[in-house]
């Protein structure tokens, strides 16, 4: 432990450490910081006493001076680098915007190319959608045409049905009217030979009876005869009719097939184009995103260097303030003490200097 000046301060031992700079403005304050540290580091000043509170002040001021010194040299060479960098920043900024002026016409024709894709792609899937759909009104023409033949082909058998029914009612008749007129000869005849053919009109109306039956026999077999032929003709329509649904629904849902192939090519085709001008959109969203934060690393940068000196230049300002507040209390409280007469008299050598 060392005492200086008497009892006024206590100095703890402490090892000397040499203090060197990579920065050769510095190396003077460098240097004094091994004397500094020798003198003050773990140094104890006696306050409380008027002369150690001198001590106490003088060797605040002394540190103090170094400190403001330094602060003055960094702004001083600090100074030419943050011009640079403003230069830096400003000229980057006009061969930005030349380079944006020529990148522009170029990113103007490719975004022009990609939306005439997407419109050629747009038009192709229009008219291949026009293309479906008038495919689709033509099938269903030709089916429209297929049901009026076979319903005209249908309508068609069923009047040759009714016709020949109506004839077969004709025939009918007829032979009903001969059976009776044959009758009503019969009977003439019967009324004119009575008495001596009453057996033989017997016989012959049993007769005539028989042909009848017989002859309605024929009429309802021959009916049911042409009623078989029809209903076949009739299930054969029908079968016909069927076969045309089938093939009709066969090439109806070989159409749809296409149709959706021919759709989800279309669709495809639309979505790697999305895709790409999406691609596209996205790189040069990825661009002028990496020149904004860029741009606002540089502006934060500039800003806080602005913040640090103007802070610094403030420091600097608020410490010669607080020196000479030190300075004038002091030698308000203790200037008339003999022993501090010297201490008086530097310091108004310092009050005249800055006010020259």
């Amino acid at each position: 432990m060392r005492a200086h000046e008497g009892d006024n301060q206590v100095s703890m031992g402490t090892e000397v450490v040499e203090y060197t700079s990579t920065i050769a403005e510095y190396s003077a304050t460098a240097a004094a910081l091994a004397d500094l540290r020798k003198r003050y580091a773990g140094t104890i000043f006696q306050v409380e006493t008027k002369s150690g509170l001198a001590d106490a002040i003088k060797s605040r001021a002394e540190i103090r001076r170094y400190r403001v010194e330094l602060e003055k040299k960094r702004v001083q060479i600090k100074a030419p680098a943050l011009k640079r960098a403003q230069e830096i920043d400003s000229e980057a900024r006009r061969i930005t915007a030349e380079l944006v002026s020529l990148e522009n016409p170029i990113d103007d024709q490719i975004k022009a190319d990609e939306r005439r894709k997407i419109a050629e792609a747009e038009a192709k899937a229009k008219a291949e959608a026009e293309r479906i759909a008038a495919e689709e009104r033509a099938r269903k023409e030709a089916e429209e045409r297929v049901l009026a033949a076979q319903r005209a082909e249908i309508a068609r058998q069923q009047e040759e049905l009714r016709a020949k029914q109506r004839a077969q009612e004709a025939a009918d008749a007829e032979a009903r009217r001969q059976i009776v007129a044959e009758q009503r000869a019969a009977k003439d005849k019967i009324e004119e030979e009575q008495k001596a053919a009453r057996a033989k009109l017997y016989e012959e109306q049993r007769q005539a009876r028989l042909a009848q039956q017989a002859r309605e026999e024929v009429a309802r077999h021959k009916a049911q005869i042409e009623e078989e032929r029809i209903q076949e003709g009739r299930r054969a329509v029908q079968k016909i009719m069927d076969e045309e649904a089938a093939k009709i629904k066969a090439e109806q849902a070989a159409e749809a097939k296409r149709l959706r192939e021919a759709q989800e090519k279309v669709d495809a085709e639309r979505r790697a184009v999305e895709d790409a001008a999406r691609k596209a959109r996205k790189d040069q969203e990825d661009k002028e995103r990496a020149i904004l934060l860029a741009e606002e690393a540089r502006r934060r940068a500039t800003r806080e260097a602005k913040e640090k000196l103007e802070h610094a230049e403030r420091m600097a300002v608020q410490a010669q303030l607080e020196a000479r507040a030190m300075l004038h209390l002091f030698r308000e409280r203790f200037g008339h003490i003999k022993e501090f007469a010297g201490v008086v008299k530097a310091i108004d050598a310092l009050k005249a200097k800055g006010a020259t």
